[in-house]
C-alpha cells in the first residue's frame, strides 16, 4: 500500500482524446465535458430503444471469440475402459474390433485404458456397446472441461492476448489486461450494488447503457440545486462512454461489455448542454458536491467521477465526499490528464480512490506490445496520493487522426459505448483515452467486491485494490500497480 481548499471552477472530464469509428473511420478531437436537457422524468431508456435495431450502430463488426463456439460434452475419438483381468478375451477383441478401437496407452491407475476411435463414432454410444461386453467392466467416453474464463458475446469484445500490433479488428484489450473473464466466472455484481456515474448522463438510445440505469437526477445550474425541468439525456458522450466502460450490458451479442455484468447505475449530469458556441462547457464544483449527496441519498455503494481541475481539493467537495465515505460509499476519481506530479482536484480530496492510466505500447515492438503508464497520466502525493492505474490508453500522434491511413489500432485506444445525441461525432461507439476511461474500470470491480462481500469499508475496498494490483514497471507513476479484477476478488 503506497503512503502517501479552494474552489475548483470549472471541472474539465478527463478523457484524452476521443475518436467516434465506423469501418474505423473518423475524425480526432480533445474531449471534455458535458451534457444534454429536455424533458424531465428521462431514466432507463426511450421508447425504442430496447431493440437494438432502432440504435444506429457505428460499431458493428461482431467479432466472436473462440473460446464462445460450442462445446463437445466428450473429447472426440476416445474413449475409456475398464477390464475385468487382462481384456485379453476374444469377445473383448471383437467388440474393439467392430469400433476400429486401438489402444492408446497403458492403463491408467484407475484401471482405464484408452482408446483411439474413428472420428465419425460418437463416443457416448461407442462406450455403451462397448461396456455390454462380458469382461469389461466399464466403458466411458472421455468427459471435456473447458478453461473457466467467461468470455462474453458482445460483438466488439474481440479476442485475448497475445497481441501482435496494430490490432485492426475491435477488441477490449482493458477487459482481457484486467483479467475480467476469469473475474465473471464467479463474480458479476448484485442489483443492489449500484454505481453513481457523476459525468455528462447517459444515452436513453442506447441499448447497451439505458437498460442499467436505475434512476437519474440533474445538477448543472452552478450553485447545488437540482435542475429538475432538465434530463440526464447525454449531448456530449462522455458520460456514456464512462458508463458502458462501467457497467454496460454485457453478454447481449450488442457492441461491447462493461465490468460490472449485473451492476445498475444511477446517472448524475452536473455539466451543462454543450453548444457550438461552447463546446466543452465546465461543471461547477458546488454542483458535483450535489450530486455526490443525491448519490448516497439515492442508494449509490460506488460513485465514479472522471472529471476533475486544478487543486487543491475544494471544501463543498471535500465535504461531500467524506459524508459519502463515512457512509460506506466508495468514492473513485480520475487523476487527471496532465501528465503531472500531481492529482487533479477531486481526485486530491482525502478519502477517494485515485486512478491513473495504463495503456500498450505496440510501436517500440509490435510483435510483443508491452503495457507501460500513460504518458498523459498524472500522479503524486498530494492528497492521499495515487491508488493505482487501469486502462487508459495512449493513441500516438498518428493514431490521433487514425481512419484510412493509418488505420486505427484498437490497441492504443479504449473502445466502449457512446451517445446517438452526442454534439459531437453522435453514434453508438467510439474510441476514446484518457483517465476518464481507467476510472470507471475500478469503479466496476469496486461494485463487484461490495456485492461478494457487502462488509467492506471503502478503506477496506483501497487496501485490497492497492494489495493485488500488477506492478507494470511504472514507479512511482503507477501508485500500487494496474488494477487485477481477478486476484482482487478472489481475495475479498
Amino acid at each position: 500500500m503506497n503512503p502517501r481548499v479552494a474552489a475548483a471552477l470549472p471541472v474539465i472530464l478527463l478523457a484524452a482524446l476521443a475518436l467516434a469509428v465506423g469501418a474505423c473511420g473518423g475524425t480526432a478531437s480533445t474531449t471534455s465535458s458535458t451534457n444534454g436537457g429536455g424533458s424531465k422524468g428521462l431514466n432507463g431508456c426511450n421508447a425504442g430503444a430496447t431493440s437494438v435495431s432502432l440504435a444506429a450502430e457505428t460499431l458493428t463488426f461482431g467479432h466472436r471469440p473462440p473460446e464462445r463456439e460450442p462445446r463437445a460434452d466428450y473429447l472426440s475419438g476416445k474413449i475409456a475402459v475398464r477390464f475385468a483381468d487382462s481384456g485379453a478375451g476374444i469377445e473383448i477383441a471383437q467388440a474393439l474390433a467392430r469400433l476400429h478401437a486401438t489402444q492408446y496407452g497403458a492403463a491408467n491407475l484407475a484401471g482405464y485404458t484408452v482408446f483411439d476411435i474413428p472420428q465419425s463414432e460418437d463416443p457416448a454410444t461407442a462406450a455403451a456397446q462397448l461396456a455390454a461386453t462380458r469382461g469389461i467392466v466399464d466403458a466411458q467416453p472421455l468427459r471435456a472441461r473447458y478453461l473457466q474464463d467467461t468470455y462474453p458475446d458482445d460483438g466488439d469484445f474481440g479476442l485475448p492476448p497475445p497481441y501482435v500490433g496494430p490490432v485492426i479488428t475491435p477488441t477490449q484489450w482493458d477487459m482481457h489486461y484486467i483479467k475480467m473473464p476469469a473475474t465473471w466466472d464467479t463474480y458479476r455484481g448484485a442489483a443492489g450494488v449500484s454505481i453513481a456515474i457523476i459525468d455528462t448522463g447517459y444515452d436513453a438510445n442506447n441499448v447497451d447503457v439505458c437498460s442499467k440505469v436505475v434512476d437519474s437526477a440533474v445538477f448543472d445550474l452552478g450553485g447545488g440545486a437540482q435542475d429538475t425541468q432538465a434530463t440526464a439525456q447525454d449531448k456530449e458522450g462522455h458520460g456514456t462512454n464512462v458508463s458502458g466502460i462501467a457497467a454496460s450490458v454485457t453478454n447481449n451479442f450488442t457492441r461491447f461489455a462493461g465490468v460490472g455484468w449485473n451492476t445498475p447505475l444511477l446517472e448524475v449530469r452536473v455539466f451543462p448542454t454543450p453548444t457550438v458556441a461552447n463546446p466543452n462547457p465546465g461543471a461547477s464544483n458546488l454542483d458535483i458536491a450535489a450530486g455526490i449527496g443525491w448519490a448516497v441519498a439515492h442508494g449509490a455503494k460506488v460513485i465514479n467521477m472522471s472529471l476533475g481541475g486544478p487543486g487543491p481539493c475544494d471544501a463543498a467537495e471535500q465535504a461531500a465526499i467524506s459524508a459519502a465515505v463515512n457512509a460506506g460509499v466508495v468514492v473513485v476519481v480520475a487523476a487527471g490528464n496532465g501528465a503531472a506530479p500531481a492529482l487533479d482536484a477531486p481526485a486530491d480530496c482525502h478519502g477517494t480512490i485515485s486512478v491513473g492510466a495504463s495503456a500498450i505500447d505496440d510501436v517500440s515492438n509490435p510483435a510483443a506490445p508491452t503495457e507501460k503508464v500513460a504518458s498523459y497520466s498524472n500522479w503524486g502525493s498530494n492528497g492521499d496520493g495515487l491508488t493505482l492505474v487501469a486502462p487508459g490508453g495512449d493513441p500516438d500522434s498518428a493514431q490521433k487522426n487514425c481512419g484510412v491511413a493509418p488505420q486505427c489500432d484498437y490497441l492504443q485506444w479504449l473502445t466502449n459505448n457512446y451517445s446517438t445525441t452526442a454534439l459531437k461525432f453522435p453514434g453508438t461507439g467510439v474510441l476514446i483515452a484518457g483517465t476518464s476511461q481507467a476510472t470507471p474500470h475500478v469503479a466496476g470491480v469496486a461494485a463487484l467486491m461490495l456485492a461478494k462481500n457487502g462488509a467492506l469499508t471503502p478503506l477496506n475496498v483501497k487496501q485490497l485494490l492497492e494489495l493485488f494490483a500488477d506492478d507494470i514497471g511504472g514507479g512511482v507513476k503507477e501508485g500500487a500497480g494496474r488494477l487485477n479484477a481477478f486476484a482482487t476478488l478472489s481475495h475479498t
